[in-house]
């Protein structure tokens, strides 16, 4: 999996089944960008997104995935 410079935290989890933390509590702003891209994803907190991809999700699926994400992480992280 390629990794973002967008300055989040670490990533943790196992298998498909990953968290990503933030460094700041934007997790409902980032879920809520990435839904209007096309992107579902989730915050349990409101420092961390979760990624629960179908078992048969495709390595070009999860680049396009982390692209889109990467956009959004810059567009939330920008905002005042």
């Amino acid at each position: 999996m390629k990794r973002s410079a967008s300055g989040c935290g670490g990533v943790r989890g196992k298998g498909l089944l990953l968290a990503l933390d933030l460094k700041r509590k934007i997790g409902p702003d980032v879920t809520e960008l990435a839904h209007t891209r096309g992107l579902l994803i989730n915050a349990p907190r409101p420092d961390s997104l979760r990624f629960m991809p179908a078992l048969t999700v495709s390595r070009d699926e999860i680049d396009h995935m982390i692209g889109i994400l990467d956009g959004v992480l810059r567009d939330v992280k920008s905002l005042p």
